[in-house]
């Protein structure tokens, strides 16, 4: 990772880590290719100031036919997820960070004053606010039953999704020194996941908050702090109906881990800070020097690494018609062939950047650029 992004995402309580310059290279230049495919753009919509001022990754959500996107700047809207219809937008007195989770009946939004803010699905009236300990900087999730928010301080807590009445809460250890983000919590059946900025990925009974199992994602090594250290940041994958999750560490390893034991199945070296897609029986993983590589489901190696993007800071991917999607520092989106890597298909969503995770329903791609343009688009062939 380059010294300028490194920095920009730690949280420290002193400064002197990032002092020394030991890898200031520039992004790659973008190379001329043959395009194969095309983005053509559907619809598109723009809310607030998108991530805002902070390193924000604020991701769109998708439910039914419902797509829901926020702004750091406290607005919130839901879509129609085929035709960007506006359903409803609201605008609160609120410094949103993390968002938005869905269920059927609310969505659900996180801030930077450490708050949970759970808000009517149908209209968007706030239904209940409650406070947490510290920012909220991943999406709050439910399962209908109960909502979980995690926060920057490493507490994870679980609410019930009607009331907002607090039902229990599970704390963590935080180093000094962190990325700046935390994972996104994944509900599966009776289970809930979240990766922790210790390296550690745990597995919760999603009723009691009791801990079920816990799974080591990377070891801190070397002499120095930054050197040592090591997050779970990235959204978790699930795979085989469940019963796999998939998480990415930074310096550390991709890993499949066994939901139900948490037990690991299969682990490979590779930083990186944000989550994984799949296809064709392939797990595919943006590393934090910006290689993107695809790795057997299986563990049994990688099939093929494409460097060409490598520093420009690239999204978590996401796999859609055949082909592997990535957002980058300068708002260009690419897309990968999912069999060798090869670049299919450019185009520039926005000049200040791509930085949140995307969303993909169907046949649609769904890009939240940094300043608040949500862009539908389809994959076709040239």
């Amino acid at each position: 990772m380059r010294l300028s992004r490194l920095c920009a995402v730690l949280a420290i309580a002193a400064t002197a880590a990032c002092s020394s310059t030991p890898d200031a290279r520039e992004p790659a230049e973008l190379t001329d290719f043959d395009a194969s495919k095309r983005f053509k753009e559907v619809w598109d919509y723009s809310l607030g100031d998108g991530q805002g001022g902070a390193y924000q990754r604020i991701a769109p959500a998708v439910d039914g036919e419902d797509i829901a996107i926020a702004s750091a700047d406290g607005k919130v809207a839901l879509l129609d997820k085929k035709t960007g219809k506006r359903r409803w937008k609201e605008s609160y007195d609120l410094a949103i960070s993390g968002g938005v989770g869905l269920d059927d009946q609310r969505l659900f939004i996180g801030t930077a004053d450490g708050e949970l803010v759970a808000l009517n699905r149908s209209n968007g009236d706030i239904a209940w606010r409650v406070t947490v300990k510290g920012e909220v900087l991943g999406a709050p999730q439910s399962n209908g039953r109960i909502a979980v928010v995690q926060t920057y301080s490493g507490q994870l807590s679980g609410f019930e999704a009607d009331t907002g009445k607090h039902l229990w809460t599970y704390t963590a250890q935080v180093p000094r020194l962190t990325l700046r983000g935390t994972s996104t919590p994944l509900i599966v059946r009776d289970t809930v996941m979240f990766g922790l900025a210790n390296g550690r990925l745990i597995g919760m009974d999603i009723e009691s908050g009791s801990v079920r199992w816990e799974q080591r994602i990377a070891v801190p090594q070397g002499s120095t702090e930054i050197e040592r250290l090591v997050d779970v940041d990235g959204r978790l994958l699930s795979l085989e109906g469940g019963a796999v999750v998939v998480a990415t560490g930074y310096q550390g390893q991709v890993a499949a881990v066994d939901v139900a034991t948490g037990r690991m199945l299969w682990a490979k070296d590779t930083s990186s800070y944000v989550g994984a897609a799949s296809a064709l029986g392939y797990i595919y993983v943006v590393d934090a020097e910006g290689g993107v590589s695809a790795i057997d489901a299986s563990g049994q190696g990688a099939s093929w690494t494409q460097t060409v993007l490598a520093r420009r800071e690239l999204t978590e991917p996401a796999a859609i018609g055949g082909g592997i999607a990535v957002g980058d520092l300068e708002g260009y989106l690419h897309l990968l062939s999912q069999v060798d890597g090869s670049l299919q298909a450019r185009t520039r969503v926005d000049s200040d950047g791509l930085r949140a995770p995307m969303a993909v329903s169907g046949k649609l791609l769904y890009v939240y650029s940094n300043d608040g343009e949500l862009v539908a688009y389809k994959i076709q062939d040239r």
